[in-house]
C-alpha cells in the first residue's frame, strides 16, 4: 500500500495519543477501552406521572468524562466517533425494545454553542441517524428550543438541577405545525449523558405538550443520580 507523505508528517508533528490517558498511540488505548466498553444500561425518568425509557451504553468513569469533553469541548474527531458509537449501541437495543422511528437532540445553550463553533448533539445525532440500520430519521431543524436561560449542570445537585430546567424548553410555533401533517413518527429525544435525568424529563414534557408522541431517551453514558 503506498503510503500518504502529508498523513506521515502530520503524524510526526502531531503524533496521536489516546483520548483517555493521553499515552502515545491510537486514539484510545486497550486499557481506557475497557472503560469505554458499551454495554446496556436501562433506566427511566418521570414525567407528570408517566415512565419513560432512557436506555444507555458506557457507564461514566474518569475515561468517559475525558471522552465526552473531548468530543463536546475540543471537537476532537475520535471521541466523536466513540460518543456516535455507544448512541448507536444504545439505540439498536432502544428501538428493539421500545420503538420509535425520529430522533431529536437536546438543545446546547447559545453561549455553549457560540464557544464551541458548533451545535455538537445536533451533529452527533444526525450522524447516529445516518448510520443506524432502523430506518431512523433526524429533525434537521430545531425542533427544541431554551425558552430561557439556564445554568451550566455540572456544579448543581439534583434538586438545583430540576429546578434549573423546569420549563426551560419548549417547542417553536413553526414546528408543532408540522404534527398535522403526520410527517414525524414517534420520537427518540438523544443526549450525550444521563445523571438525574432532569434535562431528559423536561425536554420529554416539552415535546409531550406540543403534541409529539416520545418513546423515551438513548445517551451515550449514564452517571450514578446525584442527591
Amino acid at each position: 500500500m503506498k503510503k500518504n507523505p502529508v498523513k506521515n508528517l502530520a503524524d510526526l508533528i502531531f503524533p496521536s495519543r489516546c483520548i483517555g490517558c493521553s499515552q502515545l498511540g491510537i486514539s484510545i488505548c486497550s486499557n481506557c477501552r475497557s472503560s469505554w466498553h458499551p454495554h446496556t444500561y436501562f433506566r427511566e425518568v418521570s414525567v407528570e406521572g408517566a415512565s419513560y425509557p432512557v436506555v444507555s451504553s458506557v457507564q461514566y468513569s474518569p475515561i468517559a468524562s475525558r471522552v465526552l469533553l473531548s468530543a463536546k469541548e475540543s471537537n476532537i474527531a475520535a471521541a466523536d466517533k466513540l460518543l456516535i458509537e455507544a448512541i448507536t449501541h444504545s439505540l439498536n437495543h432502544f428501538v428493539k425494545r421500545f420503538g420509535g422511528t425520529t430522533l431529536v437532540a437536546i438543545p446546547s445553550r447559545r453561549s455553549a454553542t457560540r464557544k464551541r463553533g458548533r451545535n455538537f448533539l445536533n451533529e452527533i445525532t444526525s450522524e447516529v441517524a445516518r448510520i443506524s440500520e432502523n430506518n431512523i430519521s433526524f429533525i434537521d431543524t430545531q425542533l427544541l428550543v431554551h425558552s430561557r436561560s439556564v445554568k451550566d449542570q455540572s456544579a448543581l445537585n439534583s434538586k438545583q438541577r430540576l429546578s434549573n430546567v423546569s420549563g426551560a424548553l419548549a417547542v417553536p410555533s413553526k414546528c408543532k405545525a408540522r404534527i398535522s401533517g403526520g410527517n414525524i413518527g414517534p420520537l427518540i429525544v438523544v443526549d450525550d449523558l444521563i445523571t438525574t435525568g432532569a434535562t431528559l424529563a423536561e425536554a420529554i414534557r416539552a415535546l409531550c405538550t406540543a403534541g409529539f408522541e416520545v418513546k423515551g431517551a438513548v445517551t451515550g453514558a449514564v452517571a450514578k443520580a446525584l442527591r
